[in-house]
């Protein structure tokens, strides 16, 4: 898994930062005010209106950080979000391209220096050969602002990331398929202190994948990926190469317990090596496991239980340990009416800073906890309006990396 891939669709400023993949998930999964077009739809515009308030936007531990930082000790800030766009998908003889552009204006009631400009956008060809040869390729560009959690001050921090791929697939005669991919990622920060994070990601994977009968589907995956960091890090006075390598072997299962329970899971030994510090080399389990049961047509539960290296926006650490749990529910109480429940417990283990291998200090570790809620109320057959309700808190080994927030998010989505 390289931790370089995420692309988050959500609306909320400053979210494309430190969330592992499962927590990037379950947001998704929580963000209730989202409608999307059927799959077979030729053409789908769209708008959103999104207004949301934090009571710690910049995710200060007290009134004195929040008076040294801001010059206030009112850590709150709100915001609004306007976004249009369109997706496409056009069936052309055996082949189908994807296309999706959104463009979206942030603009903060406080804070007009953090206002800004995002865009979305992805253009895939979804390509069939002969009867046994398959796959895609394509392009994505995305700009979002990036996280105060590290920042924690009013400066703005856009991430613009593209990413190109193409992966295929060889029917070698059923059960069995052979599998492969190239992916190409670049990074890049506009806050010149976070510049150091800038990357060119390349991966390659390979693999098998087994079907039985009964659907169960099982992967022997392996994949190798070339870190570039283009800018030196200075650690001290000495200039410092985060350039990397990692390869991850591992196998993954997807198996329908019963009608009602489906069982997911990646497992893959991890192992990352750095030329300019070694110390930092990483090398372990990481995956994850999944439960999702359909309890009634109108109940669903979901467990997950990860571990992986995630990325993060921090001026020390390229990478972070990430392990944790995540529960979900989910119940649809009437045709319009949806409710959402969202339990999160992530421990972070900056094990990518270079500083505390060649100081001998100890590592930062976070702990974060965080609770949602969300339901959506479908208000015409086109529009849903959502509202989110999140409560967070972290606990950290580090000074004045300790915080507690409130949020709430109200969403209205109209897809024609």
């Amino acid at each position: 898994m390289c931790d370089m891939k995420i692309f988050i669709n959500v609306t909320e400023p400053g979210l494309i930062a430190t969330a592992s993949p499962v927590v990037v998930l379950m947001v998704l999964m929580m963000n209730s005010a989202a409608v999307y077009a059927d799959e077979t739809d030729f053409f789908s515009p769209f708008v959103t209106g999104t207004y949301g308030y934090d009571s710690n936007f910049f995710r200060l531990q007290n009134d004195q950080a929040a008076l040294n930082r801001l010059g206030t000790t009112d850590r709150s800030a709100s915001y609004s979000v306007l976004s249009a766009g369109a997706n496409l998908n056009w069936q052309f003889s055996r082949q189908r391209i994807k296309a999706k552009a959104e463009f979206s204006q942030t603009r903060f009631d406080k804070y007009s220096a953090l206002d800004f400009d995002g865009r979305d956008s992805l253009l895939q060809w979804d390509w069939l050969l002969g009867s046994r040869l398959s796959g895609d390729a394509g392009v994505k560009e995305r700009v979002a602002q990036g996280s105060f959690v590290n920042i924690q001050q009013p400066i703005n921090n856009l991430i613009t990331q593209r990413q190109v791929f193409a992966h295929g697939v060889i029917q070698i005669g059923a059960p069995w398929k052979f599998k492969f991919g190239v992916e190409k990622f670049d990074s890049q920060n506009s806050l010149t202190s976070l510049q150091t994070q800038d990357s060119k990601v390349q991966t390659y994977n390979a693999g098998l994948q087994y079907q039985s009968r009964a659907g169960t589907l099982v992967e022997f995956i392996s994949e190798m990926s070339d870190g570039q960091y283009p800018n030196r890090q200075i650690v001290g006075v000495s200039p410092v190469d985060n350039t990397y390598k990692q390869w991850d072997n591992g196998v993954a299962m997807t198996w329908q317990a019963t009608g009602k329970t489906t069982l997911k899971g990646r497992l893959n030994y991890t192992k990352r090596t750095y030329n300019d510090v070694p110390q930092r080399d990483f090398s372990g389990v990481t995956g994850q496991v999944s439960a999702l049961w359909q309890v009634t047509e109108k109940t669903s539960f979901g467990l997950f239980i990860y571990r992986n290296i995630g990325v993060i926006e921090n001026t020390t650490a390229s990478y972070s340990v990430n392990r944790g749990v995540a529960a979900t529910a989910a119940w649809k109480a009437t045709d319009k009416i949806t409710l959402n429940l969202g339990l999160v417990q992530d421990r972070l283990a900056y094990s990518g800073d270079p500083g505390f291998v060649l100081a001998t200090t100890t590592a930062r570790e976070d702990k974060l906890s965080s609770l949602q809620f969300g339901t959506s109320f479908q208000v015409l057959r086109n529009t849903t309006l959502g509202l989110n309700l999140r409560r967070g808190v972290n606990q950290s080994n580090q000074a004045l990396a300790s915080y507690s927030y409130n949020s709430v998010m109200l969403n209205l989505r109209s897809v024609f």
